[in-house]
């Protein structure tokens, strides 16, 4: 008894399905007319919608190393929701509101940001990413968008400028102690030729302590400037380009014409398949 049931309910879809295919064959110009009438509607959409003003800055967040330089460390910058955090925050949205003159509403609807693809390996952090901003005045998109750049790089630059001042302050440290063992030894050399034996050897045993002095203050220098030369070029943040606001369109045409035209299409897919029943029912009447 149940064999049956499944064979006629088997049956049955297998009719439903049928139908359904025939009234597709028989009705096929209406999804190909709903495309067509799709994607013209979303085109005059896209170019009947309103200008605006688009800027795109590009911001490099750098990649932290350890003390030493050696192996990359886990910090702000290696974290993917952070320049979107920090580029849609109410306080920075807030701060960028009084610098720009665009009201925080209309930050947040046309602030973005997206990651620049780069050679590296996926599983390595992103370095670069685009910060957009959309408005309806050419000076305050780029104030904007140069604001968001500039905070993104002030928060995210801390660990860096930290390093970079520290190496500054040992290079410079080290400069300090080798131009005073230069004058020590330059005074010591001139008292040389006056000195009697047992102080030459003294003032000798003195020259060569400070020459040693002088080659471990070199090697750390250039150490110092090494570490320096990766802080300020691999891991400091930057802005590499601020970007200049050009008039677009509200509306993407890409995303206006597609989205209508998948529309236009189910639309003409659901009148092709209920065209026959609802003329049936239309003809009773």
């Amino acid at each position: 008894m149940s064999t049956r049931k499944d064979a006629e309910l088997d049956a049955e879809r297998e009719v439903d399905l049928g139908g359904y295919l025939d009234a597709l064959v028989a009705r096929w110009w209406l999804p190909i007319l709903g495309l067509v009438v799709g994607v013209v509607i979303g085109y005059l959409l896209a170019l009947g919608g309103k200008d605006v003003y688009r800027a795109e800055a590009t911001v490099y967040v750098g990649t932290p190393f350890g003390p030493n330089g050696t192996a990359p460390v886990q910090s702000l910058t290696t974290n993917p929701n952070t320049v979107t955090r920090l580029a849609r925050g109410q306080a920075t949205l807030q701060e960028v509101a009084q610098k720009s003159g665009m009201t925080v509403r209309q930050l947040r609807a046309g602030v973005s940001t997206r990651p620049i693809k780069s050679g590296s390996p996926k599983t390595a952090p992103n370095q670069f990413y685009a910060v957009t901003v959309e408005g309806p005045k050419r000076f305050q998109v780029n104030t904007a968008a140069e604001a968001i750049a500039a905070k993104i790089v002030a928060v995210t630059g801390g660990y860096a400028n930290l390093k970079v001042n520290t190496f500054r302050r040992e290079i410079a440290s080290d400069q300090s102690q080798l131009d005073a063992i230069d004058k020590q030894a330059q005074q010591i050399q001139a008292q040389i030729g006056g000195a009697s034996t047992t102080e030459r050897l003294t003032l000798g045993t003195l020259l060569l302590t400070m020459e040693q002095r002088r080659g471990t203050l070199e090697q750390d220098r250039l150490q110092a400037r090494q570490l320096l030369a990766l802080a300020e070029q691999v891991e400091l943040p930057r802005i590499l380009d601020r970007g200049s606001a050009l008039k677009t369109t509200a509306r993407s045409p890409r995303n206006s014409i597609a989205i209508a035209g998948l529309i236009g299409l189910i639309i003409g897919l659901l009148a092709a398949l209920f065209w026959d029943p609802v003329a049936a029912r239309t003809g009773r009447a």
